[in-house]
């Protein structure tokens, strides 16, 4: 056998697998589930909780205040010091910018 062969075998293999795979999954109905997603929810607004709560609040201070430190002792450096504040800005402000983009869409 040639390698050409061998190849040519094993794409027409995996062209089989792949259209039996599809042919598969489209047989398969789709099952209703009705129930609700509130376990789901409850965890998700949990963690956005941490990531915006009094923990987050906690490290934004003590972020701002090495940044102050630094300043302080002239070891400031200014593209560290935007992106932390860019940061602290984007962590806090995602719920509303999230909700800003949702109304613009027309959800």
């Amino acid at each position: 056998m040639t390698p050409s062969s061998i190849l040519s075998r094993t794409h027409r293999r995996a062209g089989l697998w792949l259209g039996l795979t599809v042919i598969g999954a489209a047989l398969v109905p789709d099952f209703a589930y009705a129930q609700s997603a509130a376990p789901v929810e409850g965890i998700l607004d949990w963690f956005v909780g941490v990531l915006q709560g009094n923990v987050a609040r906690s490290l934004a201070i003590i972020a701002v205040c090495f940044l102050g430190f630094l300043f302080l002792t002239g070891r400031m450096a200014w593209q560290g010091a935007i992106s932390i504040i860019i940061g602290i800005a984007i962590i806090f402000g995602a719920a509303e910018l999230v909700d800003a983009m949702k109304s613009s869409a027309g959800m």
